[in-house]
């Protein structure tokens, strides 16, 4: 089963959210802290990680940043709560309480059989793990999936601030990077984004998308080569 960090200062909270979680397939581990959950974190190498926003002690966007880089193996953030807010910078998602426990799992995006996983193109990922060793081959993506992250930064800021030809501009570049990785879906919200720009019109909330997105691409990147050095 997929492992998931509950962070939550409420106990009562963590319980009913743990047995409702478990019923949909999640190995959850509780945390009523944000140190706590840094604690946890690395030892538990959870897929999912889903918090409170408003909590004593770290929380947060201040929390969001922590758990990043307590937690190698990239798991999707998910804030939770009960005040209905915009993005939180930070964090892949935002649900608003109460939610039904399909949607961390829709937020999430995990994949429930390979044929469904195609964050990354087969035929694009053998031709290039061909022509390098596995090291080069893991700076190449690491490379491009962090270009990525700043050019959605970098779209976000530019959509706020109703700047269509730096979202085109920076949208055609990030179709680019993606396509030569394999990275299919990126790819097309990436040209949708483009589309948009061009037409000198916003486009529609995307910028979580992507980064759902790409830390996808990045757990079909550790998987494809699992075992490999």
């Amino acid at each position: 089963m997929e492992r998931l960090l509950l962070i939550d200062d409420d106990e009562t909270t963590r319980e009913v959210l743990t047995l409702l979680l478990a019923a949909e397939g999640w190995t959850v581990t509780e945390a009523a802290s944000g140190e706590e959950a840094l604690a946890l974190a690395p030892s538990i190498a959870p897929e999912v990680i889903l918090s409170d926003l408003q909590m004593p002690g770290l929380s947060g966007e201040e929390l969001a940043a922590h758990l990043r880089s307590a937690c190698p193996n990239r798991p999707i953030l998910l804030a939770m709560t009960a005040t209905p807010k915009g993005n939180i910078s930070g964090y892949d998602a935002l649900l608003t309480k109460p939610f039904a426990p399909s949607e961390v799992r829709r937020m999430s995006r995990t994949p429930t059989t390979p044929e469904q996983d195609q964050a990354i193109d087969q035929a694009t990922f053998q031709r290039i793990r061909k022509a390098m060793p596995t090291p080069q081959l893991r700076s190449l993506y690491d490379f491009a999936l962090t270009d990525a992250e700043q050019r959605v930064h970098r779209m976000e800021a530019a959509a706020t601030a109703n700047d269509p030809t730096t979202l085109h501009k920076e949208a055609h570049a990030m179709k680019g990077s993606c396509g030569m990785i394999g990275a299919t879906r990126l790819r097309t919200l990436a040209s949708t984004v483009e589309d948009a720009g061009l037409a000198s019109s916003m486009p529609p909330p995307v910028f979580p998308e992507f980064l759902r997105e790409i830390n996808h691409v990045r757990r079909m990147l550790d998987e494809l080569l699992s075992g490999e050095f």
